[in-house]
C-alpha cells in the first residue's frame, strides 16, 4: 500500500516487518532531509494519530544509510489499521514534500 507514496520509496525487504521508506530525491543535505522527515512523521501523528519514527543517523555510525521514516507492522495491526496509516503517509507526504519531489 505504500509504494506509490509521493516523494518517498520503500527500501526494506518486502517480507520485513519493518517498513522503512526513504525520500526519491534527497535535498543534498542530510540535515534536511531529516527536517522534511520528520514533519512528516510530526503531522501523521498530530492529524491522524498515526506514530511513524524519522530515523537519525549518529555522528558514530560508519554505514552511510539514508536517513528515512520507519513503519513497524505487528499481528495486532487490523487491515484497517494499515490502510490508515498508509492513506494518511501518501496524503501528508504528498503534501509536505510537494515543493521538493
Amino acid at each position: 500500500g505504500l509504494s506509490d507514496t509521493p516523494g518517498l520509496e520503500i527500501s526494506s525487504h518486502v517480507l520485513s516487518p519493518i517498513v522503512f521508506l526513504k525520500l526519491k530525491k534527497s535535498t543534498g543535505s542530510l540535515a534536511t532531509d531529516l527536517d522534511l522527515l520528520e514533519t512528516i512523521a510530526e503531522q501523521v501523528l498530530k492529524e491522524d494519530s498515526v506514530f511513524i519514527v524519522a530515523s537519525k543517523r549518529s555522528t558514530l555510525d560508519r554505514c552511510k544509510l539514508p536517513v528515512g521514516i520507519r513503519l513497524f507492522v505487528s499481528a495486532g495491526h487490523t487491515e484497517s489499521d494499515i490502510s490508515k496509516a498508509c492513506s494518511s503517509l501518501k496524503r501528508i507526504s504528498a503534501s509536505v514534500l510537494s515543493d521538493h519531489v
